[in-house]
């Protein structure tokens, strides 16, 4: 579960699954089985007449209508954080990784 400090994504003790707050704030809960891909990435938001890009870790997951997309300005603090533990995550369990598409 999301411990006391927020993070958007946690790693369980045996790295079986993770939980990641999802596009509408709740917690998700994603075993190792659920998840089909993870992306490493870059990703562009329009705001009226401007354009900005940033980092994002986007997770393909069994069930879900949508990737769940955490973007960078989402948690500037921890995100290389992210970053490391998802590469750990994704190779321990076999999950298809793709960086930087």
């Amino acid at each position: 579960m999301i411990s006391d400090n927020n993070r958007l994504i946690e790693c369980n003790r045996d790295w079986t699954g993770i939980t990641v707050i999802g596009n509408k704030g709740k917690p998700i809960f994603l075993n190792y089985s659920q998840i089909k891909e993870i992306r490493f990435g870059y990703h562009t938001e329009t705001k009226l007449f401007s354009k900005k890009t940033s980092e994002k870790i986007e997770i393909c997951a069994e069930g879900l209508k949508a990737p769940i997309l955490l973007l960078k300005p989402m948690d500037k603090e921890h995100f290389e954080q992210y970053k490391q533990e998802i590469v750990k995550f994704a190779k321990d369990n076999k999950i298809r990784l793709v960086e930087f598409d």
